[in-house]
């Protein structure tokens, strides 16, 4: 814990978060507002009266300034995409042989998409990973906003690899069928930020026309399944902050997810049927100059029974500029994040994560140090 928590020069203790660190609340407060991860109804996120949507992008807002996590119920994606979600995710895992997976390793790929395995490897840069996962990329083809009418199965106009449909019939129909729900959600909330912000709200539309995007499905083993593998260990997530606008997460029934807040202590975030985990990445935290916290989470199941997850991270177009609007800097709150390109950053942050051969891996912070 020496590298997430510690006592800065003034003595307050700190916690880390995406993109600095923050100091731990007092006591009083801190039971206040981060001993549970608020639940946040936005039915009326698309509502035509202005003032109910301002009404849900306030308690969005005060939860991204806050916590930085938040679980969102009322959302509007069917039950059936979530359903048909985790059933093609299993397929997936387990329907196709290590070597079948391995046709689209991360480490063939620019961008990292495709198949990472379980990899006990302390060695490599991005150390042991004690779960496996297939990562798809933005398709114009599953854009609500970009595609009128949906795309055959087979018509892909990006570079996400595919098992084939005689392999896996239907199985890229139903994932791109879910990506198109996250896209939607995911450009709502971004207008929800916007509007809370009181900024105009489409603020951030155009940071978002053709995302930098990943959509991940990912598979941790329980304990009695360490034949998978090859350990007794739980399978974990190691502490991290996601590097994107923000993080639509659909979990299962298992316990498994835990947040760091701004008291020191871990937080559960414990499955809610019908919600989704909605948290900050650290783009959106340098865009508000800090204002929105991108907080460290990890994942530990230590279960007997196996895990699934779906993440979807929504990133900013790979040319889009991130850096602290000037409506969140002052001669008090001067800017804290050295700019950076989009597309640069969440590639250096990726290179961490997924070690490839011979790649470089920058450890340079973009916090500008005082």
């Amino acid at each position: 814990m020496a590298d997430i928590i510690r006592r800065n020069a003034q003595g307050h203790t700190e916690v880390r978060t995406g993109l600095g660190w923050r100091k731990v609340l007092s006591p009083s407060r801190a039971e206040a507002t981060t001993a549970h991860l608020p639940v946040i109804d936005i039915t009326d996120i698309t509502h035509a009266d202005q003032t109910r949507r301002r009404t849900v992008a306030k308690a969005i807002c005060h939860a991204a300034s806050n916590v930085g996590f938040f679980y969102v119920q009322g959302h509007g994606v069917p039950d059936e995409a979530v359903t048909s979600i985790f059933a093609e995710s299993k397929r997936f895992f387990h329907d196709l042989t290590l070597d079948e997976k391995m046709e689209y390793d991360t480490e063939r790929h620019a961008h990292y998409y495709g198949y990472y395995p379980i990899n006990l490897d302390e060695g490599i840069p991005a150390g042991a990973k004690l779960n496996e996962g297939i990562n798809y990329g933005y398709e114009a083809c599953c854009d609500p906003d970009v595609a009128s009418e949906p795309m055959p199965a087979n018509s892909n106009n990006g570079d996400n690899w595919w098992p084939s449909e005689e392999r896996l019939p239907g199985y890229e129909r139903q994932v791109k069928g879910y990506m198109t729900h996250m896209l939607r959600l995911s450009r709502s909330l971004l207008r929800m930020f916007a509007l809370g912000l009181y900024l105009d709200e489409h603020a951030f539309d155009h940071l978002a026309t053709k995302p930098y995007s990943i959509l991940k499905m990912a598979h941790y083993p329980g304990k009695g399944q360490g034949q998978l593998s090859g350990t007794d260990a739980p399978s974990t997530i190691r502490p991290h902050t996601d590097y994107e606008l923000l993080t639509i997460l659909l979990q299962d029934d298992i316990p498994s997810l835990e947040v760091l807040s701004n008291t020191g202590h871990w937080i559960q975030a414990a499955p809610i049927p019908g919600t989704f985990v909605v948290n900050i990445g650290d783009s959106l935290s340098m865009l508000t100059n800090g204002l929105f916290v991108s907080t460290m989470h990890r994942v530990i199941n230590v279960s007997d029974r196996a895990r699934y997850s779906v993440p979807f991270f929504l990133g900013a177009n790979q040319d889009a500029e991130l850096k602290a609007l000037d409506k969140f800097v002052s001669t008090e709150n001067p800017v804290k994040f050295q700019p950076i390109m989009s597309g640069e950053y969440i590639r250096r942050s990726l290179q961490a994560v997924y070690s490839k051969p011979d790649v470089e891996i920058i450890k340079d912070t973009i916090e500008v140090r005082g």
